[in-house]
């Protein structure tokens, strides 16, 4: 009974919990099976909610696709063989609970963003609130709320998530306002310890050639680094070998 009262208070059945003793207790002889009936459903429901939950959380991380740990293959290149194992135990962890920060660095076609959106996706399942952008589209997306009196909601939307997955730094070069737009939601984040995943083709030394100016770049790294796990990818493009592989 205890147990039935407890899952129905976690699915929020507050009412139901609250009476369902006198209910019971006036079908003595049936009082195990009818438990063990409400438990079966009670079961069910809370894993329907859980799963609507998760498909929420993907929905609203605008992903683009979906990419699952799963999919990765680990075994492309001795850079992604390397970190295999680092890689899967931080998934196994809750990193937006440690506001950790995780940096895929490396040149293009090594899966970076598959390894970043697969960590968004691994955090769906958790229940967390995700947010996949590039930077091009959230710096974008920044400019045109300030232009139009709307920022102060454009920057909840990427400083609230618990983790925002920025894809494709150092593919353009920011000018000073989108730079400092940019800075205001690292720097916001690192603030209230949420944790950010970033994907980038620059060592951190060239975020200069991104960012507005040497100051500016090095605040963002330092705000990024000083908690973060970092992967480093180097070898053949996956993308290229691939095609390789499907010509006639």
């Amino acid at each position: 009974m205890q147990t039935l009262k407890e899952l129905l208070t976690e699915i929020r059945l507050h009412g139901f919990s609250e009476n369902l003793e006198e209910a019971i207790n006036r079908h003595p002889q049936e009082r195990e099976a009818i438990i063990q009936v409400l438990m079966s459903l009670a079961e069910a429901e809370r894993s329907s909610r859980r799963e609507r939950n998760v498909q929420y959380r993907i929905r609203e991380a605008k992903f683009g696709q979906i990419q699952t740990p799963e999919t990765f293959d680990f075994g492309f290149n001795p850079s992604t063989l390397k970190i295999k194992n680092r890689y899967l135990k931080l998934l196994e962890a809750d990193i937006s609970q440690q506001g950790l920060s995780v940096l895929f660095v490396g040149t293009s076609g090594l899966g970076k963003t598959h390894l970043a959106r697969a960590l968004g996706w691994s955090l769906c399942q958790k229940g967390r609130r995700v947010r996949f952008t590039t930077l091009s589209s959230m710096a974008l997306d920044l400019l045109t709320a300030e232009a139009t009196g709307a920022l102060k909601k454009a920057m909840l939307e990427y400083t609230n998530p618990a983790l925002l997955i920025l894809d494709e730094i150092g593919y353009m070069v920011l000018r000073e306002p989108e730079s400092n737009l940019v800075f205001q939601i690292l720097s916001q984040r690192y603030e209230a310890r949420r944790s950010t995943a970033v994907t980038t083709n620059k060592p951190f030394g060239e975020w200069n050639q991104t960012f507005h100016n040497d100051a500016m770049a090095h605040a963002v790294i330092d705000r990024l680094a000083e908690r973060s796990e970092v992967f480093h990818l180097e070898g053949k493009s996956y993308r290229e070998t691939h095609r390789q592989r499907l010509k006639p």
